[in-house]
């Protein structure tokens, strides 16, 4: 693979990674705030909400990685036929 198509798609997966984490974070930050804010719930409530916050967070690593590695060895390592 030529140098420009690795970079175009070093730059694909930098840019699909950067998304999902603004994606990832805004949905662990109204969740965790949310607990945070409203401290009337019950302690049940407030905990399932900040153990769902960090599922998500550690849900979207695993997937990061996954998808990482998927890129490495299948599209940046592949070999060409010649």
């Amino acid at each position: 693979m030529g140098l420009w198509k690795n970079l175009g798609s070093v730059l694909c997966l930098l840019t699909i990674v950067w998304a999902t984490f603004l994606v990832v974070s805004y949905i662990t930050a109204v969740t965790i705030f949310y607990t945070l804010e409203y401290s009337q719930a019950t302690v049940f409530m407030s905990v399932l909400r900040v153990l769902i916050g960090l599922a998500i967070a550690g849900g979207w690593i695993a997937i990061w990685y996954n998808l990482t590695k998927f890129w490495l060895y299948r599209i940046l390592l592949k070999k060409e036929e010649t």
